[in-house]
């Protein structure tokens, strides 16, 4: 019943400013940009969940409901994955597309673009948590540094950059970042058992306060929403689906990279947006609830 009255209370909080912080949002001049239809939107706007959801944290660890090591990795992978969109946001360069895009600018033209700030940047946060999340969950038996344990680090860092670009990919019409992580949210619960819900509860209630503002086209969430989003759900599945004292990888987190792994490809090559159009069903979950 206790822990019950604090989840309403947390959610409640975490709705009520993330509704309040969008409201400020809206009337930030630097932040308002054209969306695919030329109209006139807020933009970073996954700022006021993102900002509220590390709020949300600090109550829920300071309650003891999650831990604070996982609630410091959450916290961390929103401010370092938001502040790294956000550059992008403001200061992108729309002259180059995809990681390879990015990548070719830097080798062929020596241009450092703001999207190759952010692969590095997301490269070195995702190495970070990785180590964190380790560090202090594998058991003392497994030598820190050894070939197990960085074989460990890498498949953690990757999948959690993987986590943070697949959001960002969907990241392109109203709705979809959003149904892509209520989606793999809805995955990941189910095959925790509804174990670590907890730790989910500040991005969740956040995100349907938010909703309202990106189905009707007036707010776009932007890399400040979507990376964030995507790199809180690889640390938290990494917490919660791993056998971490024992260092095992799961099929689950293999299936999921792999997954993750065959969307960044298949970006590279062909446009969602042109094939979610092409397919009926996904067409009209695409659109399920959006303004027309």
């Amino acid at each position: 019943m206790k822990e019950a009255v604090i989840a309403i209370l947390v959610a409640a909080f975490v709705v009520l400013w993330t509704r309040l912080t969008l409201r400020n949002i809206f009337h930030q001049p630097l932040l308002q940009r054209k969306n695919f239809l030329g109209e006139e939107v807020a933009s970073s706007a996954g700022l006021s969940f993102i900002g509220s959801a590390v709020l949300g944290w600090l109550l829920l660890c300071w309650r003891g409901l999650v831990d604070w090591h996982e609630g410091g990795q959450l916290m961390f992978a929103s401010l370092w994955f938001g502040s790294l969109g956000l550059l992008d946001d403001l200061a992108g360069d729309a002259g180059a597309k995809g990681w390879r895009g990015h990548l070719m600018a830097f080798f062929r033209q020596r241009k450092v673009t703001t999207g190759f700030i952010k692969l590095v940047g997301g490269g070195v946060g995702a190495i970070f948590l990785s180590a964190w999340l380790f560090s202090v969950n594998v058991s003392p038996s497994l030598p820190r540094l050894s070939a197990h344990w960085l074989l460990l680090l890498i498949f953690g860092a990757v999948l959690i950059a993987l986590s943070a670009n697949t959001l960002n990919l969907l990241d392109v019409r109203p709705s979809r970042a959003l149904k892509g992580f209520w989606a793999l949210t809805f995955v990941g619960l189910l095959v925790s058992d509804g174990k670590g819900w907890w730790s989910l509860l500040p991005l969740l209630a956040g995100t349907v306060a938010y909703a309202p503002a990106d189905f009707r086209r007036q707010a776009m969430m932007g890399d400040a929403g979507s990376n964030p989003l995507g790199a809180c759900f690889g640390v938290w599945v990494l917490n919660h689906w791993m056998l971490l004292s024992s260092g095992i990888v799961t099929v689950e987190l293999w299936i999921l990279l792999a997954v993750f792994v065959a969307l960044q490809i298949y970006a590279e090559c062909r446009s969602l947006t042109e094939d979610i159009k092409r397919i009926p069903p996904l067409r009209w979950l695409d659109e399920l609830g959006v303004r027309k």
